[in-house]
């Protein structure tokens, strides 16, 4: 005969103490927990001490008294509920209502309390009364809008578990990274999702009634409009990694990593060795560009100190992806920040790939908008530099001041407008040579006959106008690399879109207009939801 043993009881019996001690909270014990705080505060006999003791156990009250509250009103909206309420999905009546436990995260900590619960037999769905009078989002996973929008901040300036920290730090209790992961990418998801949406129905109305983008002078005379806006563009570059990744990824084994590395597959080691090929870099392929767009006005630059001036309102936009998106994506700007309707447009980049295309398709001059094409002054100099080093090689203070003494020369002809001496000069030096030298002069004589017509740098200097893309640069530092290229990151295209969709919110200074009030299927109230999201 089969012996049974007793069960275990002491997890059953420290649950049922756990949620006795929940029931009994009321009133009267509130009052006697701030008196004991206070005593225990006047005891103290540090500031420090004092403050933290009154920190903590303010914390605590206060997750008390919103309990106690939140448990009220669930018996308020049952006590004045004539009859069950139908399902907003289906209409079906729902059944009697049981009190669930539920968890919420808040600045004060993790509140957990007891509301009603209806269950639709049809649609199998639950629906909380209580829920839908405390504006809680879906996309939130239904926690409190201060923690999330702290949060999310504090892990998009950060890398997750540092944001973490930093939020344990700051609020006194911990957060796991699993948490925040899955809040930022989400949110980041939602609103880069949303901006491709708007943006390519945007485009649409842009082939079918281009009219509404380039309106008449009579319409644009009762329109608000900017004097002198400044575009500016430029790619960076950050690491993608296709597949999938994470746990259940396929493990990169040595000697893939070799293989990869040394160019194997293509060549083999012998032809390797004896072509003398270069080795590429492990994950060489892995690298995709970063478009990036800054949007300011010439109103809205400010001096800070002596010789440095700072943009105080700005447009950051980033994006991973094809040429057709980021075009969307740009026309959807120049329509939100009013560069179509500005007067003068002053577009500065460098000599990238395609950019001056798109700038010259979306962007053309018209009749009430002029629109100026400057190259990046730097960029310009840089490509004599390049020619330099290589006619003056070596590192003796001689060979220094002779490539000091030519570029500087030539960059005297740049400033005043003399473009076609600076080619004359090049042409001269290309005469007999080859080899490096020639193939870099030829590639420079190249660069600055393509953009003669945008090298006017001493009309633009006299219109008061910049003729530098520190701005621009400046965004590849502080939005992109400084987040998304921090040792070892590697990015899938869809979590980079998302992380720098926030970053640029953040650059541009609407954080709190992403979480002030949330629009479309993504903001949905929990009273016009019928999902439960686990807290």
């Amino acid at each position: 005969m089969a012996k049974h043993y007793p069960k275990s009881r002491s997890k059953t019996t420290s649950h049922r103490k756990k949620t006795r001690e929940l029931q009994q909270i009321t009133e009267r014990e509130l009052q006697q927990d701030l008196l004991d705080l206070v005593a225990r505060a006047e005891q103290s006999k540090t500031l420090t001490a004092m403050v933290t003791l009154v920190m903590v156990g303010l914390r605590v009250l206060g997750l008390k008294l919103i309990r106690l509250t939140l448990e009220r009103r669930d018996e308020d909206l049952h006590r004045h509920r004539e009859g069950p309420p139908c399902c907003p999905r289906c209409g079906q009546k729902l059944r009697r209502p049981k009190r669930k436990w539920t968890t919420r995260v808040t600045l004060l900590g993790k509140l957990r309390y007891r509301r009603r619960s209806w269950l639709c037999a049809r649609c199998h769905k639950t629906h909380q009364p209580l829920d839908a009078t405390l504006d809680l989002v879906v996309m939130h996973h239904g926690h409190s809008l201060e923690f999330v929008r702290e949060l999310t901040l504090l892990c998009t300036l950060h890398s997750f578990e540092q944001g973490c920290t930093l939020f344990e730090r700051c609020f006194g209790f911990e957060v796991s990274t699993h948490l925040a992961h899955r809040m930022v990418m989400g949110i980041g998801g939602k609103l880069h999702k949303r901006e491709m949406t708007r943006a390519k129905e945007l485009w649409e109305r842009r082939e079918k009634h281009p009219e509404e983008f380039e309106p008449t002078p009579a319409a644009l005379r009762k329109r608000e409009r900017a004097d002198r806006l400044y575009v500016m563009l430029d790619n960076s570059k950050v690491r993608i990694q296709e597949g999938k990744r994470g746990r259940g990824a396929p493990k990169r084994t040595k000697q893939k990593g070799v293989f990869e590395r040394f160019n194997l597959h293509n060549a083999g080691p012998v032809l390797v060795k004896e072509n003398k090929q270069k080795k590429a870099s492990k994950g060489e392929g892995d690298w995709r560009d970063v478009r990036a767009l800054l949007i300011y006005r010439e109103a809205d630059v400010a001096s800070c100190s002596k010789g440095r001036r700072k943009i105080l309102h700005r447009r950051v936009l980033t994006h991973v992806g094809t040429q057709d998106q980021w075009c969307q994506l740009l026309h959807l700007a120049f329509h939100d920040e009013g560069v179509y309707l500005a007067r003068e447009v002053v577009v500065v980049a460098d000599g990238g790939a395609g950019i001056w295309d798109t700038i010259d398709e979306l962007l053309p001059s018209t009749r009430t908008r002029k629109v100026t094409q400057i190259l990046d002054w730097c960029h310009a100099v840089s490509y004599l530099w390049k020619v330099a080093k290589k006619w003056k090689r070596g590192n003796r203070k001689k060979d220094v001041q002779a490539r000091a003494k030519w570029v500087d020369s030539l960059v005297v002809y740049l400033a005043n407008g003399k473009v076609a001496n600076v080619i004359q000069r090049l042409k001269r030096l290309q005469r007999g040579k080859s080899g490096a030298l020639c193939d870099e002069i030829r590639r420079c004589l190249e660069y600055l006959e393509e953009h003669r017509g945008r090298m006017h740098y001493p009309q633009y200097r006299k219109a008061g106008m910049t003729i530098g893309s520190g701005a621009i640069e400046s965004v590849h530092k502080w939005v992109i690399q400084a987040r998304c290229k921090q040792a070892g990151m590697a990015w899938s295209e869809q979590g980079v879109n998302a992380m720098l969709r926030l970053r640029c919110v953040w650059a541009s200074g609407r954080w709190d207009e992403i979480f002030a009030l949330p629009q479309g299927d993504d903001g949905k109230k929990f009273s016009d939801s019928v999902i439960e999201l686990a807290a």
